[in-house]
């Protein structure tokens, strides 16, 4: 199902403006929070037990979807890319630090990987980390990658300034135990040409990595936080007449 552009930027407008909270005889009221909008796509014909046909991968959006100056990522490093790391504000664990989290309890571990989108590690210290929590960052797809699988295995300063940049605009495509995949495209308070040119790459990318392209896409929708799942669908948005 190869989408057009139009139906594509209907479908946004529509996802955004069902989001507002209307109520006959008041205001009309948003939410006191800038929504994320998520694009979720259904695919079919699809062997997920064929590892060939699994996706888990970052992709650098056209546009960022993390409306503020860093992203949501942990830095384990040490000197001077820990440094930076701390002088640019982002979270950190030096070699002691990750020694200690090693010695907490297994629940503890598995909160602290899902607290961060993604984690960025010094080269020199990717062995500790496959030491000590590959086990918890692999099963949700976060273990550090390098490039071009990847941007989270850096060596240098540098390299941090770069990939913290990327992660402005990275996302994590998963397609592994369901044919289900959902994403997060931008935030409700972005300007709409750069959601949909970002909800455009994403469909064609996943699009481009199954086995009958567009074939396979079964169905998508767009929704934001607390709003209505739009379907991408002509008949759909004329049902719901927008």
């Amino acid at each position: 199902m190869k989408v057009d552009d139009k139906l594509l930027k209907r479908s946004l407008n529509a996802a955004i403006n069902l989001s507002i909270i209307k109520k006959e005889g008041f205001k009309d009221k948003t939410r006191n929070f800038d929504e994320s909008i998520d694009l979720i796509i259904n695919v079919k014909d699809v062997n997920l037990n064929d590892p060939k046909q699994r996706i888990d991968k970052e992709v650098i959006l056209p546009n960022e979807i993390v409306v503020s100056e860093k992203p949501n990522v942990c830095v384990i490093a040490s000197d001077e890319i820990l440094l930076e790391a701390k002088n640019i504000g982002l979270y950190t664990l030096d070699t002691d630090e990750l020694v200690k989290l090693n010695n907490e309890e297994k629940k503890y571990k598995k909160k602290f990987v899902k607290k961060y989108e993604f984690f960025i590690v010094e080269d020199k210290m990717m062995p500790n980390i496959a030491r000590y929590l590959a086990r918890f960052l692999g099963p949700i797809g976060k273990m550090p990658k390098p490039f071009p699988s990847g941007y989270g295995i850096i060596s240098n300063p540098e390299d941090l300034k770069v990939a913290v940049n990327r992660y402005l605009k990275i996302i994590r495509i998963q397609l592994k135990k369901i044919p289900i995949i959902q994403v997060k495209v931008g935030k409700k308070s972005m300007d709409k040409q750069k959601v949909f040119e970002n909800v455009k790459a994403i469909v064609n990318y996943v699009a481009d990595q199954m086995p009958h392209k567009y074939n396979n896409l079964k169905s998508m929708y767009l929704k934001t936080t607390m709003g209505t799942p739009i379907k991408i669908d002509e008949d759909f948005l004329k049902s719901m007449e927008v």
